[in-house]
């Protein structure tokens, strides 16, 4: 099974990285998976459905959290 197929919310990754997440508001986002779950842990409604990204738009995630979390003053301008 692919990692970008859809995996039921009750399930957990089996690495952390990013995600695709669908909420049960049928709202749809880029969130990461960590040590300490889901993150960011604002409750956003329960996960319906999760999937991997392409390791391409996962390594852009990367880069652009680190990007807002070391010069995150500077970017918002």
């Amino acid at each position: 099974m692919p990692e970008t197929d859809w995996f039921p919310g009750g399930t957990l990754p089996d690495r952390q990285g990013y995600f695709e997440v669908e909420y049960d508001t049928g709202e749809t986002e880029i969130t990461r998976y960590g040590i300490l779950g889901w993150e960011p842990e604002e409750n956003r409604g329960r996960i319906r459905r999760w999937r991997g990204l392409d390791p391409k738009i996962e390594a852009a995630e990367m880069q652009r959290e680190s990007a807002v979390r070391n010069n995150g003053d500077s970017l918002i301008g």
